[in-house]
């Protein structure tokens, strides 16, 4: 943290020293909006929601996000995804951080009724400087998973190995990405994979024009919900991809 300027005794007068940049905010948020609509032969409604929210204390940091995505087609509802994670991590050392988590995941195109993770592990910052930044996670927990036309809900012993990189093109301009891989320990084809790829153009101080573009991979998908009560033998697709542009409020 920057303090004050200290007065400079000279031999003729006193004099302020330089001015030292802003005291740096132990919080951030950040909000995202975008919508995507047409009128005509096809009425279709596409809108997404994000937030996250950050707080650091002296030697650990608390950490928040969700995100919401609706859409409909011809008044026929077409995508519906919730998300929402929290994490807190203690500094072990400069660089090695232990974590507790938690995530939910609603994605019911996707045949996807609720998904809870919960886990524990370590995390190390690998790169640490004013543009970049890596930190890279280790650690294992539990998967709960309640599929569309299933009546019982699942439950996994998994692991996590997720990464996190940043590169800052300027104070406001910059690349994120994010990557987690899931293998599952008790069914071992049913794993997961989630990348998140983003880049952030600054219009202002506070806003500025965001691209993301989400990857979810299951490749163990559930079958199809049965039709009439006749079980389906096809599965839901194992990728989804949503590509978003809007608008991005940070503070």
């Amino acid at each position: 943290m920057a303090g004050l300027s200290a007065l400079a005794t000279a031999t003729a007068a006193p004099q302020l020293a330089p001015a030292q940049d802003a005291p740096k905010r132990p919080y951030e948020v950040a909000g995202d909006f975008s919508l995507a609509a047409s009128q005509g032969n096809q009425q279709v409604t596409t809108i997404a929601l994000g937030q996250r929210y950050s707080y650091r204390f002296a030697h650990w940091k608390f950490s928040q996000s969700a995100a919401a995505l609706r859409g409909t087609a011809n008044g026929v509802r077409n995508a519906a995804l919730y998300q929402l994670a929290v994490r807190s991590d203690y500094d072990v050392t400069k660089k090695l951080t232990a974590y507790l988590g938690a995530s939910g995941l609603r994605n019911t195109p996707a045949g996807l009724n609720s998904q809870v993770q919960e886990g524990v592990g370590l995390g190390y910052q690998f790169i640490d400087t004013e543009r970049d930044k890596l930190q890279v996670s280790l650690g294992v927990g539990a998967l709960q998973r309640s599929f569309v036309g299933e009546a019982e809900s699942r439950s996994d012993f998994v692991g996590n190995a997720s990464g996190d990189y940043r590169h800052a093109f300027s104070k406001a301009a910059y690349l994120e990405q994010t990557a987690t891989f899931t293998p599952n320990f008790t069914t071992s084809d049913a794993w997961l994979l989630t990348a998140r790829s983003a880049v952030v153009a600054p219009l202002s101080a506070r806003f500025g024009i965001k691209v993301g573009y989400l990857v979810n991979f299951n490749n163990a998908p559930p079958l199809l919900a049965p039709v009439k009560g006749v079980v389906q033998t096809v599965r839901f697709k194992k990728f989804d991809g949503l590509l978003t542009t809007g608008v991005q409020f940070t503070y």
